[in-house]
Order: C-alpha cells, then sequence, then structure tokens
C-alpha cells in the first residue's frame, strides 16, 4: 500500500496503515499511526468515522506540519479538541 497521509479534523497528522476488519464486531476499521504532533502511537477506528473526521493530504503538507514548533502544535490540537467536544456537549 502506498503511504497515505491524512489530517484529523483537530489538526493531529496521521498515516493511514491498512483498512481491516474488527475481530470483535466483524465491522470494517480503520488502522493507522499517529505522527505529528504527540508521539507516535498505533490506533484504530471505525472506518466510517475515520473517513469523516480525517481528510487526505500531501507529503508535503505533512512536512510543513512538522516544522512547525511540536509545542505550539500540540496546543493547538488540544485547543480544537476542547472546542470540538463542548460543541458536541463532551465537555
Amino acid at each position: 500500500m502506498t503511504e497515505v497521509f491524512f489530517r484529523h479534523t483537530d489538526g493531529g497528522y496521521y498515516r493511514l496503515v491498512s483498512f481491516g476488519r474488527s475481530a470483535d464486531s466483524g465491522g470494517d476499521i480503520a488502522i493507522y499511526q499517529h505522527l505529528w504532533p504527540f508521539d507516535a502511537s498505533w490506533w484504530s477506528r471505525d472506518k466510517a468515522e475515520f473517513l469523516a473526521r480525517f481528510s487526505p493530504v500531501s507529503e508535503s503538507e505533512l512536512a510543513a506540519a512538522m516544522a512547525v514548533d511540536r509545542l505550539a502544535a500540540q496546543a493547538g490540537v488540544n485547543a480544537a479538541k476542547a472546542a470540538r467536544r463542548a460543541a458536541a456537549g463532551k465537555a
């Protein structure tokens, strides 16, 4: 699979690893790796939710994002996440 990069609505950047199936539900899932601005980690989520919350980006956009101060980028992502959750009533 060619590397495909995504930006979450809150601003974090990820690499899609693969689509697969949940061993528990049999539903379609996305398997992805967080790249920036927090420490690298592996995640999975429902495929439809992934496609709704993540937008594809170019490798050059990812590189430009990673050139920004990490702590400032983390603060931006955390603020966006808090605002989204507050708007959804999940404060």
